[in-house]
């Protein structure tokens, strides 16, 4: 089986889709919408991109010839498009908070919050003045917080694979990493209870570890992925029915569902020729979202129908952003994420 062959972008699109689905039925606040929780799940969405973006990211760096373009790759396929986002927003929202124009770019709070998240920092301040006070929560883009994650793995990828090169030994290397990664979610979740720090680099740094693992056996998972999937799904489900500490196991038995589906379903493996939107539904979905709720629009009209809008708006962006930003950045291959 071609390793090149393979429906990594669908994988994406179902994640994307996952997680502004949940959030829709989150942030609107309706109760038309509150099924979607039985179905959907954002952090369920968030790891599988980290398990795809660890094992992606890991061929990437092997195949890219020196530090410098592999840094230069993972900056071309996030940042122009976090950036824009970020300026479109305040621009674009400008028009629609509770200050004047002229007010609302007079407000300190407007460029504390492009500094701050223009370094990541989304945490620092989520908000712009004027806009979100009475929904669920005023951050303007709360999906933002995922990238500096993303942005911290692309930066220990390296040390990793110094690392696993120095102790020629990539399994231990990655379950130390595994295991590490674990004892601090479990420190942090469970005996300090601070969840906002435990879902940092380090907490979900097992997932991008079990991405590596995958790529560097690839041979064994294209050999047998139908066998993967099988005990994978198998394993989930007994999980459900027997009182086990299965939580240490998760990102493994996940990780493994994820890659071996990757390559599982030749049907879907065209299902990007068209562009990979996946970032652009990602980065757009929140802030239409929370201005929709902003005005209540779920309530005073057919909520399935201003749900289409949400959707359709969203992919409207992320199609922009595609062919109007992202790609503009990026060289003509196939390992980006």
């Amino acid at each position: 089986m071609n390793n090149n062959n393979n429906c990594f972008d669908f994988l994406r699109m179902f994640f994307a889709l996952n997680i502004l689905l949940a959030h829709l039925a989150e942030l609107s606040q309706n109760r038309s919408f509150h099924f979607l929780s039985n179905y959907t799940n954002a952090i369920i969405g968030i790891k599988g991109f980290f398990v795809i973006s660890g094992f992606l990211v890991a061929k990437s760096y092997l195949n890219t010839p020196s530090l410098k373009k592999y840094f230069i790759k993972r900056v071309k396929r996030i940042v122009p498009a976090y950036v824009f986002v970020l300026l479109l927003s305040v621009l674009i929202l400008a028009f629609f908070g509770k200050h004047s124009f002229t007010e609302y770019f007079k407000d300190i709070n407007v460029y504390k919050y492009l500094g701050w998240n223009l370094f990541f920092l989304n945490f620092m301040h989520p908000c712009l003045p004027g806009l979100f006070e009475n929904n669920l929560m005023c951050a303007v883009n709360g999906s933002l917080w995922t990238l500096k994650v993303e942005e911290g793995f692309y930066i220990s990828l390296p040390f990793i694979f110094y690392f696993i090169k120095k102790v020629n030994k990539p399994f231990i290397v990655l379950i130390a990493i595994y295991c590490l990664s674990l004892l601090y979610w479990f420190i942090m979740d469970d005996y300090f209870n601070k969840p906002l720090l435990a879902k940092q680099l380090p907490g979900y740094l097992a997932y991008f570890a079990v991405g590596i693992f995958l790529y560097l056996n690839l041979d064994f998972v294209l050999k047998n992925n139908k066998m993967l999937i099988l005990m994978a799904i198998s394993t989930l489900v007994i999980s459900q029915y027997i009182d086990l500490n299965t939580n240490v196991f998760y990102p493994a038995v996940f990780g493994i569902l994820v890659i071996a589906a990757a390559y599982s379903f030749s049907f879907l493996n065209d299902f990007g020729k068209f562009g990979d939107f996946t970032y652009g539904i990602y980065i757009y979905h929140f802030p239409i979202i929370q201005l929709f709720r902003q005005y209540n629009l779920f309530e005073k009209y057919n909520p399935i129908l201003m749900a289409t809008y949400v959707i359709s708006l969203t992919f409207l962006f992320a199609a922009f952003s595609w062919y109007y930003v992202e790609k503009r950045f990026l060289d003509r291959f196939k390992t980006h994420i």
